[in-house]
């Protein structure tokens, strides 16, 4: 991987695996794609919103709300930004903290147990990069669900149903 580049914005694409807090100086996000690293000054929140807002003329909260209808929850509710690309993110906590990180569901290879503890797992990206984040396996496992739902909601077919 490259040096880790500094940014003051960023919109999530195609190559965006993980958008995690980060709380140093005056950066407070850490991104990864698949090539490059980053560090931001916006929060992961305030890059989601600027993203759904870029990518589909909605904001975070609105694309939540529509997430939380289709899937009747309201919490840990992964969060579209491109359709057509597969791009949906999931959080690791709950809204209700003051913070979460996330992962685009299409680069998630496997989850296995941290080192850092019982509450962190380790992900496998698919390009074998490796990320501890901050949630439970069950917990993951049903990220992992839902965001499948979301896949399988956007790409069915309408004679199939």
């Amino acid at each position: 991987m490259q040096d880790i580049k500094k940014l003051n914005n960023y919109i999530i694409n195609g190559d965006t695996m993980v958008i995690k807090h980060y709380e140093e100086s005056v950066y407070r996000s850490w991104i990864l794609e698949r090539e490059t690293a980053y560090l931001c000054i916006q929060t992961p929140e305030q890059i989601l919103d600027e993203s759904c807002k870029r990518k589909g003329l909605s904001t975070y909260a609105g694309r939540k709300k529509a997430v939380a209808d289709l899937l009747e929850k309201k919490t840990r509710l992964p969060v579209p930004i491109e359709i057509d690309l597969e791009s949906i993110f999931l959080p690791t906590t709950l809204k209700k903290r003051e913070r979460s990180d996330w992962i685009a569901y299409k680069y998630i290879k496997e989850i296995k147990p941290s080192p850092n503890g019982d509450f962190f797992n380790r992900v496998v990206l698919t390009n074998n990069q490796e990320v501890d984040l901050e949630i439970s396996f069950t917990t993951f496992n049903k990220q992992m669900m839902y965001a499948g739902y979301l896949v399988g909601y956007f790409f069915r077919k309408d004679d199939i149903c």
